[in-house]
């Protein structure tokens, strides 16, 4: 079982054991989690303090133990993280693909550099003009329209600029372009905060592959956990954490007992001394294909967009994931309840005809 695993010591065997941990994850999310597991022991590697970054590299073990063991919640924001609805990857695919395009001619760019003046009325450049307000326009509309309840982020009801930003100060006097490149700046800041980023087309066809069952079946199996290796040392029962009498005289028991509940259990593995435990711990539940597909990947391209610029009208238009519910075939001892009914429900004329008679 994940849940008796020695818990490392050593920064380097922390390091391996992370690996170990992301190796179980699914296909979706494994790569993008190794990535970021190296990326972030280099970074920390010579830093003049890392205790701070160990005991983080810590509480992550634990979450990837427990995301593994079938802490579906876990294992979705792991899937949040590698699709980019969190985190780095969501502030990288929001610099790429919100960006705004480059100009394709010299007369185009002395046209943007002089309406920018115009409205700026200052030769300076700031970050806005980097990016394409019509397209998080479009995506914002669309997600307030669009999103649910258990999403990453929740959109604003009021989006256009127009309708938000004041055009005259509290003595009826009108803003400055500086103040008013300001709020807008401020105000495109707050959407892109709670903006759902959007997939490149491929990357969004193959996760709505997964979401429908399509793809192939190892996109659906947990790969399973290789056994532990036990030391063949005599002694090998003192290097773990052993038992003292003295944390029961000064501590109190429900601190003693926090590992063990249903809420903690799966994050730091200890069992219970009772016999007959507390129960099992809340919200793991058995990873298999079905709920891997529902449960993780139809949430996680239910809340992902992809938007495309129309040739024809130049608009954009956004898509997002839905899941086909398909009404499920009756058994063989329920076609007794649809005798004399045709593939639309409705009445045979050999039905009928026996009804009239």
């Amino acid at each position: 079982m994940p849940l008796q695993i020695p818990h490392p010591n050593t920064p380097l065997h922390l390091y391996r054991h992370m690996l170990r941990e992301a190796t179980y994850l699914p296909p979706l999310c494994r790569p993008w989690i190794t990535s970021r597991i190296q990326a972030r022991f280099r970074d920390c590697r010579d830093k003049p303090d890392p205790k701070i970054y160990i005991k983080d590299a810590h509480h992550y073990v634990r979450y990837l133990r427990s995301a593994n063991a079938g802490h579906s919640d876990r294992m979705l924001r792991l899937c949040y993280l590698a699709t980019g609805r969190i985190g780095k990857r969501r502030r990288i695919l929001g610099k790429y693909e919100l960006a705004s395009s480059p100009p394709t001619d010299s007369e185009e760019l002395e046209k943007r550099t002089a309406d920018f003046i115009r409205e700026v009325d200052m030769q300076e450049h700031d970050w806005l003009e980097n990016w394409s307000t019509e397209k998080i326009m479009a995506i914002a509309v669309s997600q307030s329209e669009q999103q649910a309840k258990d999403w990453p982020y929740q959109m604003r009801r009021l989006i256009d600029p127009k309708k938000v930003l004041p055009t005259e100060n509290c003595f009826g006097r009108p803003l400055s372009q500086k103040l008013i490149r300001n709020k807008l700046k401020k105000h495109w800041a707050g959407v892109l905060r709670q903006l759902a980023v959007p997939l490149p087309r491929e990357e969004w066809n193959h996760l709505g592959t997964l979401a429908r069952g399509e793809a192939d079946a190892q996109h659906y199996t947990l790969p399973p956990r290789r056994p532990v290796a036990q030391s063949s040392s005599a002694n090998s029962a003192d290097n773990g954490d052993s038992w003292s009498w003295t944390d029961f005289v000064t501590k109190p028991v429900r601190s003693l007992e926090r590992g063990n509940s249903r809420k903690m259990k799966s994050l730091t593995g200890e069992e219970d001394e009772d016999p007959r435990g507390h129960g099992r711990a809340i919200g793991v539940r058995v990873l298999g294909g079905r709920r891997l597909r529902r449960s993780i990947y139809a949430r996680v391209w239910g809340a992902t967009p992809t938007i495309e610029q129309n040739p024809r009208s130049g608009k954009w238009v956004v898509a997002w994931g839905q899941e086909k519910k398909a009404i499920p075939l009756p058994r063989k001892k329920d076609m007794q309840f649809f005798q004399g009914l045709d593939a639309k429900g409705r009445p045979l004329q050999s039905t009928i005809r026996a009804a009239t008679v």
